[in-house]
């Protein structure tokens, strides 16, 4: 059985802090600590910010970052994540042309996948990515 260790508050913002270096500062101020709303919308105004720069593989990484946060963070924290990213990728499809729509939602982590695309959409890209194998021996 796989048990991991979930991150508390500031573990939370430490990690975001550190590996998206942009946010340091405005995750810093004291108004944010302890306020795991706040700091979703936080990342999530930023990654609309990243795609409008057309910045896709900045986008990917954040969207790995969220995907960590989501899994090893709080029930509290999960529920915020749950609640505010499908608003989040309902404003980012409304900002993309279909082929970047494609593009990123092809590249998005499981997790999220899960929360912000309709039900039944990643079983139909994970299976069809499991049945094409051309370079299987067999």
């Amino acid at each position: 059985m796989d048990v991991r260790k979930k991150m508390d508050e500031g573990q939370t913002v430490d990690f975001i802090a550190a590996v998206i270096p942009e946010l340091n500062l405005r995750l810093r101020k004291s108004e944010l600590k302890g306020d795991y709303k706040n700091i979703i919308k936080l990342i999530s105004q930023f990654a609309e910010d990243v795609i409008y720069a057309k910045d896709w593989h900045r986008f990917e990484w954040i969207m790995q970052v969220m995907a960590y946060v989501h899994d090893r963070g709080t029930s509290e924290l999960q529920f915020v994540i749950n609640g505010l990213l499908p608003n989040t990728f309902s404003r980012v499809k409304k900002a993309c042309n279909s082929i970047e729509w494609n593009y990123l939602e092809a590249r998005l982590p499981l997790s999220i996948q899960r929360l912000v695309l309709p039900e039944g959409t990643y079983d139909k890209e994970k299976n069809k990515h499991a049945e094409y194998r051309p370079y299987e021996n067999n």
